[in-house]
């Protein structure tokens, strides 16, 4: 199993940005819906029936010591759509342990940037997975425990054929 990135495009989202793909769209209105007063949505917005239009596509990520500066990201729940791509389930392991040192700086870049500032990251690369081209769209949530800490990352991601 290979597989390559380039092309990586991450930005902070603003409070109504809009997003090119209808469910990456639609997750982030109901995020920002759940967002009070600065206060970030805690677990309870990992709700399977809330997010029933993204079944397969989710990524749940914990934040390990989201206070330092040495934070490590753990895959908790991956999605089927993730494993059928990449061929590979990496529930359990350490984002930092990805095969694809790369791709692992990238995508701890990424989940450090939505920690530290409390707001979303809609990222699109293009991936090579064996031999097959695809834009990967990503949307990285920031879900908070009762002190507000950032202790979780929701992430959302669609696969979609690159156009040759």
């Amino acid at each position: 199993m290979t597989f390559t990135s380039s092309g990586g495009n991450f930005s902070l989202l603003v409070a109504e940005e809009q997003l090119e793909t209808l469910r990456l769209n639609r997750l982030y209105r109901d995020w920002r819906q759940v967002v009070s007063g600065g206060a970030l949505p805690d677990a309870a917005f990992i709700d399977p029936q809330r997010l029933a239009y993204l079944d397969g596509m989710l990524v749940i990520v914990d934040v390990e010591r989201p206070e330092a500066e040495l934070r490590r990201y753990r895959y908790r729940s991956v999605g089927r759509h993730f494993i059928d791509h990449l061929k590979v389930d990496p529930a359990g392991t350490y984002m930092d342990q990805h095969p694809e040192s790369d791709f692992a700086a990238q995508a701890i870049r990424a989940c450090d940037l939505v920690v530290q500032t409390r707001r979303p990251i809609h990222a699109r690369i293009d991936r090579d997975i064996d031999g097959r081209l695809f834009t990967v769209e990503f949307l990285l949530l920031p879900v908070a425990d009762a002190a507000g800490a950032v202790v979780t990352l929701l992430i959302a991601q669609i696969f979609t054929p690159a156009e040759v």
